[in-house]
């Protein structure tokens, strides 16, 4: 037995009744919040790019894409929907980064040509999540393996690709040598890299992931072929994307189909930015709540920076202020929250925010992974507040109500009320869909009067 074999009989053998309630649980929100964030995303300036690209490599029309009244073949349809689930930051984390934000985009763009059920989507959301979550080794609630981040690896991208040929195998019904196969050629597909963070490349990772996920399965359903191993071993995928370690199946895969990570929950975000900045956040706005502090009361913010993953502290676009640590803390110290249309370019210059930003100082948190966060007003009193969790970690539970509204909120970018409402009643009941497909009929039909396209 080896890693790739044991990713391939789990994924292959996986069935619905195999799948602890929670965790069925966890994917139907999971998949409704990433599908309505998702679909703001289709309003974005990166959502007309995507369009551009789609219209000049044309192709067979075979899957519709998410947001969009319009078709692509099912390699491209799975780019599009991963990159504008992703566009705006706002999804989940868990597994191995931006699970949903992947499997939710192959599920999507394989529903036309597979036509499954909502029973299979689900089991293949967790054979995708479940593989990539093994192989990531993830062992707290928001860290993910550490090797991989400070390699300069965004998780997602690598971890997610793995993933979603998991998925995308589910949806197929390949055998058990095809899987292992399209999981060796989704190995050598991998990438995502922390730079590209603050630009639109950022959510390409996740379209990445899905299309990679996508196009191996495909290969592999038509004889393409891969190492046996190519996950595991001394120079396969661990080994590249960790550095030295043991990597043998006993070792990678021991829990896999033992234990459901889905069945901790998913960290479904409240705010549309890097969740690295969401317990400082927090933290800032219940600090200001609860003394009755002003802006012009705030003589200096201590908080760490975290200049991995938040490399802009001076941002210039709505997308590098969603990884900025002093733009996040003082949008929350100003406004008490963030949405949507806080993050573009002239909000990243606004006066008032700018003046709050220039008040924050580098101090590092405590090394048990949580979050201080210290305000000194200008006569010198100090409010500390540490932050464990973030708003929507599981911990907390899953706060159904508020997930709805985020919903609901976001998919009015673009879905006629009807279509808002069909959706949710179909995916909250998701086992009992007998055809995905009348799902996407209502996530392609695209209102004529939509929001204005974001800038970035």
């Amino acid at each position: 037995m080896t890693v790739t074999s044991a990713c391939a009989d789990f994924t292959t053998r996986l069935r619905f009744e195999d799948i602890p309630a929670d965790a069925v649980k966890w994917t139907k929100w999971g998949i409704l919040d990433c599908t309505g964030v998702a679909i703001a995303g289709a309003a974005t300036q990166l959502a007309a790019v995507i369009r551009d690209y789609l219209d000049f490599v044309g192709g067979n029309p075979q899957s519709r894409i998410i947001g969009f009244a319009r078709k692509a073949n099912a390699v491209e349809s799975a780019l599009a929907n991963g990159a504008l689930a992703h566009a705006l930051d706002f999804d989940d984390v868990g597994g191995f980064g931006h699970p949903t934000a992947v499997l939710a985009p192959v599920i999507y763009a394989l529903t036309d040509l597979t036509q499954p059920t909502g029973r299979q989507a689900i089991e293949a959301y967790v054979a995708g999540y479940e593989v990539g979550n093994c192989l990531a080794d993830r062992t707290t609630m928001g860290k993910i393996d550490t090797k991989s981040w400070h390699l300069g690896w965004h998780p997602t991208g690598p971890f997610g690709a793995i993933a979603a040929t998991a998925t995308a195998a589910r949806l197929l019904k390949l055998t058990r040598e095809q899987t292992i196969n399209a999981m060796g050629i989704a190995a050598s597909e991998a990438c995502g890299i922390q730079k590209n963070f603050g630009t639109m490349t950022k959510p390409l990772h996740a379209g990445l992931a899905a299309r990679n996920g996508v196009m191996a399965a495909l290969l592999a359903q038509r004889g393409y072929t891969a190492d046996a191993d190519a996950l595991g071993g001394e120079q396969g995928f661990l080994r590249a994307f960790k550095g030295p370690a043991d990597y043998s199946e006993e070792r990678v895969c021991a829990n896999l189909g033992k234990t459901w990570a889905l069945s901790k929950g998913l960290i479904i975000k409240w705010y549309p930015a890097c969740w690295s900045t969401h317990r400082a956040t927090a933290g800032a706005i219940e600090l200001v709540k609860e003394n009755t502090l002003a802006p012009g009361d705030i003589e200096t913010i201590e908080v760490d920076l975290r200049l991995i993953p938040l490399l802009h502290t001076n941002p210039s676009t709505g997308l590098q202020g969603k990884f900025s640590m002093p733009f996040n803390l003082a949008l929350g110290i100003l406004n008490g929250w963030s949405q949507i249309p806080d993050y573009t370019p002239s909000r990243t210059q606004d006066a008032e925010l700018r003046a709050i930003m220039a008040k924050v100082r580098h101090v590092p948190d405590p090394e048990d992974g949580s979050v201080n966060l210290t305000i000194i007003t200008t006569d010198g009193r100090r409010y500390t507040k540490n932050v464990r969790h973030a708003p929507g970690d599981p911990i907390f539970g899953l706060q159904e109500e508020r997930t709805l509204t985020k919903y609901r909120a976001c998919a009015s970018y673009r879905l006629k009320p009807e279509a808002i409402t069909a959706v949710e009643r179909d995916l909250l009941d998701l086992e009992n869909v007998p055809r995905l497909a009348r799902v996407l009929d209502a996530l392609t039909d695209v209102s004529k009067d939509v929001k204005e396209v974001m800038p970035a």
